[in-house]
């Protein structure tokens, strides 16, 4: 079921955390999981996610490797008690508990980070391995939102066949409304507008999803539910020319109203509708 949209400037990877919580009150969950590809894996968004209980299971970034084949940061394990990492030659990193800023570039939001250093840089057998640096040793910055990031790579890991359930969740919706419907581009400008063309075939998408698995009539009884009188119009959808309108048990669909009828009307809500389907 299509539950929750939203049309902006941003991007994927600042559009998770916003998207997931507007969901999980809308269902009135208490936690819940959210899956997602890359595009939408930052630490920042991850972060949220966490205070907000909500549990992500985001494919995660491949980290940038050093040229001249250093080592990467993988090979170094960082132990969250001591609150220090440990290098491929068995030393130890650690850092004086200083926050540095790091300033944001472009849309990149600023983060936090602490950086890691280790006494033993100046005479390491290692070291033509670990930076090429000729002063300085080699330093690991941690980012704040390091746990978040490594407990959601830790989960996408260990289940990964139910991340895998993403691509049948997600997919197949849009899939539906782009090759079925053809539902390639908008018709109207303006974020207003276009959310209301976006809402228009989502309704449709999920009142046909409904219909196939409750059937017809479990279908209109559930919309029932959603009426607050029974012999008035309860509700419309208007993309400014098409109107759907609910009388007693019977969806009719008609052209544009008299402005005089239409004041009669409720405006349709879609989130409303659709936690009636799922108790039904």
């Amino acid at each position: 079921m299509l539950v929750e949209y939203d049309a902006g400037s941003v991007n994927d990877s600042h559009a998770l955390a916003s998207m997931a919580v507007a969901v999980k009150e809308l269902l009135g969950n208490g936690s819940m999981d959210v899956l997602a590809d890359k595009g939408y894996h930052t630490g920042q968004e991850l972060g949220k996610l966490e205070m907000e209980t909500i549990t992500s299971y985001v494919s995660p970034k491949e980290p940038s490797n050093p040229p001249n084949d250093l080592f990467p940061v993988s090979r170094f394990e960082y132990d969250g008690e001591k609150d220090e990492y440990t290098c491929p030659a068995g030393e130890s990193l650690s850092s004086n508990n200083v926050w540095h800023s790091h300033s944001g570039k472009g849309r990149k939001p600023a983060f936090r980070f602490k950086r890691y250093t280790t006494p033993a840089r100046k005479n390491c057998c290692l070291r033509e391995r670990c930076t090429a640096g000729k002063r300085n040793g080699r330093a690991i910055d941690r980012s704040e939102y390091a746990d978040a990031i490594e407990a959601n790579g830790r989960r996408v890991k260990k289940r990964p066949e139910y991340y895998r359930l993403r691509q049948q969740i997600t997919e197949y919706q849009f899939g539906t409304l782009k090759r079925q419907r053809g539902f390639t581009y908008t018709l109207l400008k303006g974020k207003e507008k276009v959310l209301g063309e976006v809402g228009i075939m989502m309704m449709a998408y999920d009142l046909a999803r409904c219909a196939a698995i409750l059937k017809t009539a479990g279908l209109l009884r559930a919309l029932g539910k959603t009426r607050s009188c029974p012999k008035k119009p309860c509700f419309r959808a208007d993309n400014g020319s098409l109107w759907t309108l609910f009388y007693n048990e019977k969806i009719v669909t008609k052209k544009y109203l008299p402005e005089k009828c239409a004041r009669k009307t409720e405006k349709f809500n879609h989130k409303k509708l659709f936690l009636s389907l799922e108790a039904a």
